[in-house]
């Protein structure tokens, strides 16, 4: 259990809370929990969120000095502000119009009756917003999880569901579609949905719904992409689309092959054999198999510009820059070649 599973188990909530870690589905698990455990349902009065880097500090700040009306306590939370953010000479970065000290300050004195929760990716630890949480309440950290863990949490998502799986059966799934808890959780939607009626999920439903036809067909994309065939690559993203794949799912996938393909081409470049290559990734020996002769025409810059690319297009559908679907087209026209940013 977590300092925040705890903290909601005892009803013992602190003044300030941090959730951070690479595993998003964990982050967003835990700012709901917080926030249906601590906020009235329909209750906008004592409730405020804010998201992104142009967030208003002095909005932010009259929040966390008002009083609850009517309620136990008013609750702010503050998502991907940046402001935990320290500059290379190691003094505290304003991020916008945020006044870092004032922030600070009033973490520290923040009142008994309200309760602000900060949700960031990574935030620095050096930073005085961080120690400031950390003095006043709780700062968690939810990183990439180990299988095990998963396959675990998969078994209870199952059971929750009316269904049986088995340790084998969840590590299998695991093991085809990744550690992403968040793309998991969309693959156990489609496999409840495939299994309505029965009482198990096999590793055959996992063929069928899952994993197979979708890998593929990002793999072939990242092929068609890597040749320069830009309407072949769109076509097997459309044909991703028909299948239900959301296009910010879509992206996530091709974010992790890349990432794969950036591992494997490290351990060919250093004259690994496959073997190898799997004891020091993780990636399994038939999946660094299939993918070598892929990595052997793609140079590390270009899987590097790739990655980039991708965190880039990630960056612009979350800020509202572009929407997700032409964001992703708009990737996969970039780097087959058609519109590539040098």
């Amino acid at each position: 259990m977590g300092l925040i599973s705890d903290s909601v188990r005892s009803k013992e909530y602190a003044k300030a809370y941090l959730i951070y870690g690479v595993e998003s589905y964990l982050r967003r698990y835990w700012k709901n929990e917080l926030k249906r455990v601590l906020v009235n349902e329909g209750d906008t009065l004592n409730y405020s969120y804010f998201e992104g880097k142009d967030i208003s500090d002095s909005e932010v700040l009259a929040q966390l000095s008002t009083m609850p009306f009517m309620a136990e306590h008013r609750v702010v939370i503050v998502e991907n502000s940046g402001w935990f953010a320290v500059s290379g000479s190691g003094d505290d970065e304003s991020k916008g119009s945020v006044k870092t000290d004032t922030l600070t300050d009033a973490v520290k004195n923040i009142q008994d009756d309200v309760i602000v929760i900060f949700v960031e990716e990574k935030p620095d630890k050096r930073s005085k917003l961080f120690k400031a949480v950390s003095s006043v309440g709780i700062a968690e950290e939810f990183g990439e999880q180990s299988e095990e863990s998963i396959a675990r949490w998969l078994i209870n998502q199952a059971r929750a569901a009316g269904f049986q799986m088995t340790p084998a059966t969840a590590m299998y799934l695991v093991s085809e579609a990744g550690k992403d808890m968040s793309l998991l959780e969309n693959e156990f939607k489609k496999l409840s949905a495939y299994c309505m009626g029965r009482d198990s999920i096999t590793t055959a439903d996992i063929d069928e719904v899952c994993t197979h036809q979708i890998n593929n067909k990002i793999f072939d994309m990242i092929s068609a992409i890597a040749a320069h065939r830009s309407r072949e690559a769109l076509d097997l993203y459309n044909d991703l689309v028909l299948l239900r794949e959301a296009p910010f799912h879509i992206l996530a996938l091709l974010v992790r092959q890349y990432d794969q393909m950036l591992k494997i081409k490290d351990g060919l470049d250093r004259g690994y054999s496959s073997r190898i290559i799997e004891e020091k990734t993780g990636i399994k020996d038939w999946l660094v198999r299939k993918t070598s002769d892929l990595c052997r025409r793609i140079s590390m810059d270009e899987i590097k510009y790739s990655l980039k690319a991708c965190a880039d297009t990630d960056g612009d559908i979350k800020s509202g820059n572009i929407i997700d679907s032409l964001g992703v087209e708009m990737l996969i026209m970039d780097l087959s070649g058609a519109g590539r940013r040098d």
